[in-house]
């Protein structure tokens, strides 16, 4: 398939590097882009991209690409979306996160595309602007060509990868520091994180609510015993408590799992190397994307919201789109346009007023 993927600059910071490679491994013509790269994507150090103006319209994307696109995909967070997507002669699908704390935005964004895949399968119900079908449930996978036991010493009794300022994160992390040898709490590269977790007898997944995290995939990929708090986000449909991976329910017994599986590591290694077997049969991301297509392929039918809206609800939608992105000047362009196309433009002003002033505060 000639796959238009659109994915965050900087992409160190996420999963989409990894599937534009698997897509292109799976036989796909894959031609990404991205808005312009942040300035916090170099002070991190990504991988930084000129990208294109927010403003850019699908069909010069779809030149650019040189092929007729089978499909568009939209990877979260802050990839492109351009402008002109509702007249998409094929279908548009989206890959949404992070459902679990900015539920409304994506909900927003959602009305761009024929298809929304989630990853958190606690929000399906959420999405009902689709039709029946066109909402699905997509669990995070790792490409295991580049995320897999790296075949180092386990000289790490637990690692934890993540912000600690978050809840009772932090004041975790420092009482097992105290007990175990672990890994430095700073910030990782996405590309950073295998070799962490490659040294690990235990890798510490603490979700922020119940979501079901790309961390949960990474650590059994990597050949740890993941330890994860116990929640029916999904993870007890995909794998088995105590046979794949461990689960705590509070502290207490987040400590207590701890102790007690660096004091038994055979039985500790016989759960990471169940996890891993499991993930290397049922979880590779070439399934998922495999999945993913082929449900598109089934249901090529245009049925994203914005597709029925009236030229001004369009508009109204886009200029809610750059307000959350926090962009000025694709609104004021936005406004121009629909003024001399004889549409309502003045409201169109106010989301870009706004991003004014929030900078001015920030």
């Amino acid at each position: 398939m000639n796959i238009l993927f659109s994915s965050l600059s900087g992409n160190g910071k996420t999963e989409s590097a990894h599937y534009v490679r698997v897509l292109q491994r799976l036989g796909h013509r894959v031609f990404r882009f991205s808005i312009p790269a942040a300035i916090d994507d170099l002070q991190h150090d990504f991988q930084a991209e000129a990208g294109f103006a927010p403003e850019i319209n699908l069909d010069a994307i779809t030149r650019m690409a040189g092929f007729d696109p089978d499909i568009f995909l939209y990877m979260e967070p802050n990839g492109l979306i351009p402008r002109g997507l509702e007249h998409a002669p094929f279908p548009t699908v989206c890959i949404l996160c992070d459902t679990h704390q900015w539920l409304e935005a994506r909900q927003n964004q959602a009305l761009f595309f024929d298809h929304v895949f989630l990853y958190h399968r606690n929000y399906l119900r959420y999405f009902s602007s689709h039709p029946n079908g066109y909402v699905h449930w997509l669990p995070y996978a790792c490409d295991l060509e580049l995320i897999h036991p790296q075949g180092c010493k386990r000289d790490l009794d637990v690692a934890f990868v993540g912000q600690l300022a978050l809840q009772s994160r932090g004041s975790v992390i420092a009482k097992l520091s105290q007990c175990y040898k672990m890994n430095e709490p700073r910030y990782y590269l996405q590309q950073e994180i295998p070799a962490v977790y490659g040294r690990a007898k235990i890798v510490l997944n603490m979700p922020l609510e119940d979501d079901l995290n790309f961390r949960t995939f990474e650590a059994m990929s990597c050949g740890a015993m993941l330890l994860t708090r116990r929640v029916n986000n999904g993870q007890e449909l995909l794998f088995e408590e105590d046979k794949h991976y461990a689960a705590f329910a509070d502290e207490k017994e987040l400590f207590d799992k701890v102790a007690y599986y660096i004091a038994h590591p055979e039985e500790c290694t016989k759960i990471a190397a169940a996890g891993l077997a499991e993930i290397q049969q049922h979880h590779r991301l070439e399934q998922r994307m495999d999945e993913l297509l082929n449900i598109v392929r089934d249901r090529p039918e245009g049925v994203a919201p914005i597709r029925q809206m009236s030229p001004a609800q369009i508009d109204q939608q886009y200029a809610w789109l750059y307000e959350y992105w926090r962009m000025v000047e694709p609104g004021l362009i936005l406004a121009r346009e629909a003024r001399h196309a004889g549409r309502p433009w003045l409201p169109l002003l106010i989301p870009a007023i706004r991003t004014v002033l929030r900078r001015i505060k920030s």
